[in-house]
Formats: structure tokens, sequence, C-alpha cells
């Protein structure tokens, strides 16, 4: 093929490959955000995750939601295993998501959430995804009530 020819499937292709991961836009990496997040954030656990949540107004320019994944060395010794929990967490929070992201866009706010693994055990990802969703609609109705 040559330079000036173009790849056909690129130009038929019409698939979102953008919501298969986390923009990094939705990670929260910078230190003092989250120092801010664990100093002045409401904590809670369900079960063997605990969440940590703070709401601000947002800017247009920022994403809606902010996510902060742990696994601590604590719990998990070996990195494969703490990498594993922190897969299995990110892939539960990314498909289960959209919901807070709306709800955040509709009424310009800002949500930074950091989940911490509690447990040594390494759970399967049914089970992960479970507590992520139970914990993402406590901190959706926490922040509807007092919105």
């Amino acid at each position: 093929m040559s330079e000036s020819e173009t790849f056909p499937i690129a130009d038929r292709c019409e698939c979102d490959f953008s919501r298969q991961t986390l923009k990094r836009s939705c990670m929260l990496k910078h230190k003092s955000d989250i120092e801010r997040l664990f100093r002045t954030g409401r904590k809670a656990n369900i079960e063997y995750i605990r969440h940590t949540y703070i709401k601000y107004s947002a800017t247009s320019s920022q994403d809606g939601v902010r996510i902060f994944v742990s696994a601590p060395k604590k719990y998990f010794h070996h990195a494969v295993d703490r990498n594993l929990m922190k897969r299995r967490m990110r892939e539960a929070i990314r498909k289960n998501l959209s919901e807070m992201r709306k709800y955040c866009a509709e009424n310009n706010i800002g949500i930074d959430i950091a989940f911490v693994m509690q447990s040594n055990i390494i759970r399967e990802y049914a089970d992960v995804e479970r507590i992520i969703v139970i914990s993402l609609q406590k901190i959706l109705n926490d922040i509807y009530e007092k919105v």
C-alpha cells in the first residue's frame, strides 16, 4: 500500500473507542488533589472497599467525575495481585459510571472519588462490581439529597 492510500477500515469505522477505557482526565492523579480528597472527603465502608468522595462546583473545562483506585501494599504484598484488584475495580467503575456522569453534567458539579481495597483476599470480578455499584449508588444518593 502506497503512502497516498488510506486505510479503508479507518475511514468506514464509526466505533466510539473512547468509551472502552476511562479517559486520563477521569483519573485523579495530582498529589494535592488526592490529599485534599482524603483530608476533607466523606468516607464510608461497604464490605471490603472504602470509598471517599468530595463534591465541588465544576467548570466547563473539567470532567464531572474523577476516580482514584488503590490496593495498598499492606494488604496485597505482590504487585501482580495489587494490579489485578485495581484493574477489576477500574473495570467495574468504567461500566457503571455513566449515570453519575450524566447527573454531574446536568447539575454542573464535579465529584472526586477514591476507592481503596481494605482486604487481603483476591476477589472475583462479579463481587467487586457488586460493591462498586452499591458504593456509586450510595454516593449518588448522598449528593442528590444535598442538591
